[in-house]
């Protein structure tokens, strides 16, 4: 008896050490982790760029697919091309990801196109006190009743580049960080010549929206909802352009007097040339191959007399979610590794500028282009961006009749109070068909 117990005890014993393996055995098989599962399903995000400089495929990839791929391999993002914005909705191909602008970031929001990101900002841990101040306060000032319908994902600086050959050509020294308009006005002057029957422009200051951001000027009277075009700041405003397109030359004998980055780039007739900074970046790394650069380098944005230290606007890109997106988990993700540190770090040494606010990721950008190699960088810095007016649903069209009212002023010789009259008359007219009066 005493043997056949002591048999049973070990029997016990074994039993119970096997018992007790599979139970550990059982314990140490961990449950799948919300990750592993949703790495197991394959997910093709579509992607709308509106106005954000995401236009090619080769876009995605570098600044979206790469980072995102590393992490999520099983993400990959399609491109919607051929369509505007307005057009989505009734189309029925609804994007997954929008990537705009601040200045355009009104349009999504007029057609239902964005969603509030604020719960998925506190799931995911983002700080958004990591990002660059104004681009936060652009983006709360869309959330009437405190939505966040963006992440910020760039930031962008007004420049101007110029070309260093065009200035040792006629003996001209180069354009310094810090100039004011009139100073830039009077260089263009010196420059802007007809040589071997090749005209050379001193400058191309580009579109009315441009030259009035400084000033930070309202389009509208928010009470009485009405245009406001006709300001003494308005009316500055067209008076430093006049100055500009009255120097011989500017305008050629067919009336143009807008050039834009290929004219600086291709024809290299362009001596100085105000731009922002990642389109800038973008067509000069296309144009980047032997024998087709120049020498060139750039400086601070002009300034204003009565506004020294201020530059172009506040302008950056963001990222926005659509109400109506099929894959929401998925594009929560996608921004949430585009925002972080790392892709930040990789993308600010490329044509992009990070949104961190961090101010040695400054010193780092576009290290990793050629092209920038020498170049004064760090004025880019040495302005601070305008504050944005109140943005509206009237703003891009109202621009258009600004640009009309510049047009006619350079071109058909019409006086500045009239160019701004009539471009004030049709903006109200616009508000009351917008608003169905």
């Amino acid at each position: 008896m005493k043997g056949t117990r002591v048999i049973s005890a070990g029997l016990l014993a074994m039993l119970a050490l096997s018992a007790c393996g599979k139970q550990e055995a059982v314990t140490n098989v961990a449950p799948q982790s919300k990750d592993d599962e949703f790495a197991k399903q394959k997910v093709t995000l579509k992607l709308f760029s509106h106005s954000a400089g995401i236009n090619t495929e080769q876009d995605v990839n570098d600044l979206i697919l790469k980072p995102i791929q590393a992490k999520y391999p099983n993400i990959s993002v399609e491109l919607i091309t051929g369509k505007k914005l307005e057009e989505l909705p009734a189309a029925g191909e609804i994007p997954d990801l929008l990537f705009t602008s601040n200045y355009y970031m009104i349009d999504p929001l007029e057609l239902g196109l964005a969603s509030d990101l604020r719960d998925s900002i506190k799931t995911l841990g983002l700080d958004l006190n990591k990002f660059e101040p104004q681009t936060v306060k652009v983006i709360q000032n869309f959330g009437k009743n405190g939505e966040i319908y963006g992440v910020p994902f760039s930031m962008n600086y007004g420049i101007m580049a110029y070309n260093k050959d065009i200035f040792d050509k006629f003996g001209v020294e180069y354009p310094k960080d810090n100039m004011t308009w009139n100073q830039v006005i009077e260089l263009s002057k010196r420059v802007t010549r007809l040589d071997a029957d090749a005209q050379y422009v001193g400058i191309d200051p580009g579109p009315a929206l441009a030259l009035s951001r400084a000033y930070s000027l309202p389009l509208l009277d928010a009470k009485q909802e009405k245009a406001a075009l006709t300001t003494d700041g308005f009316q500055k405003v067209f008076q430093q352009a006049k100055q500009i397109f009255d120097i011989p030359g500017i305008v050629d004998p067919n009336k143009k007097y807008s050039y834009g980055v290929g004219f600086f780039l291709k024809d290299k007739k362009l001596a100085m040339y105000p731009y922002w900074l990642s389109a800038f970046a973008s067509s000069l790394s296309a144009a980047d191959q032997p024998g087709k650069l120049f020498n060139w380098d750039m400086v601070t944005y002009p300034q204003y007399d009565d506004r020294p230290g201020i530059g172009r606007e506040v302008d950056f890109h963001l990222m926005m979610i659509p109400s109506a997106s099929k894959n929401k988990e998925a594009a929560y993700r996608v921004i949430e590794v585009l925002a972080s540190e790392e892709a930040q770090k990789t993308m600010n040494k490329g044509a992009r500028m990070t949104a961190l606010k961090d101010p040695n990721l400054r010193k780092q950008f576009a290290s990793d282009m050629k092209v920038f190699e020498g170049k004064n960088l760090d004025g880019i810095f040495k302005v601070n961006p305008a504050p944005l007016p109140p943005a509206s649903k009237y703003d891009v069209k109202i621009y258009g009749f600004l640009n009309d009212a510049l047009k006619s002023v350079i071109v058909d010789g019409t006086d500045i109070n009239t160019a701004l009259r009539t471009a004030n008359e049709k903006a109200d007219k616009l508000i009351q068909e917008m608003n169905g009066k």
